[in-house]
């Protein structure tokens, strides 16, 4: 079970490494800036602890930016690890299969507490915020699949 996850969690950072050049392809090809959502979870997630993010206002925004993107790719690593926990505990897809399920357990896990802090509600987004967020979590979600499915031996018969 252990070899799993750690499989599983290194497809994830696979996958999260997939997700952020999906991203950043995507600022590049439209022109666009880059989400502050990270940023404004790790804001509020220190106000609601009652931790204080120390520094200047430009060190502190620098902080945010860091932790933001390192929650992100804590929260891909964790999804892969799941991933592969669930594939020692006995479930075996295909890498169609496992690519979906990876890809609505990484939105889940991303905009699941965003959305329950209320720095966001998915139920506002325009056409073009949902393709910004789904193509690189589908991105995320088959690299993972596919990674993990490369790390699992063969048997012979």
């Amino acid at each position: 079970m252990l070899s799993s996850i750690l499989r599983g969690a290194a497809a994830g950072a696979a996958g999260a490494t997939a997700l952020n050049a999906a991203t950043y392809v995507d600022m590049v090809v439209r022109g666009r800036a880059a989400s502050s959502l990270p940023e404004e979870a790790v804001e509020k997630i220190a106000r609601t602890l009652g931790v204080r993010i120390p520094g200047g206002e430009q060190q502190k925004q620098a902080r945010e930016v860091g932790l933001g993107a390192l929650l992100g790719l804590v929260t891909g690593t964790a999804v892969g690890a799941a991933y592969g926990a669930a594939h020692g505990a006995g479930w075996r897809p295909d890498v169609l299969r496992g690519g979906l399920a990876a890809t609505g357990a990484a939105l889940v896990a991303a905009n699941g507490p965003m959305t329950v802090l209320r720095i966001t509600d998915p139920r506002r987004w325009s056409v073009a915020d949902w393709i910004s967020d789904l193509v690189p979590h589908v991105a995320y979600g088959f690299v993972t699949a596919a990674t993990f499915a490369a790390t699992v031996r063969k048997r012979r018969r």
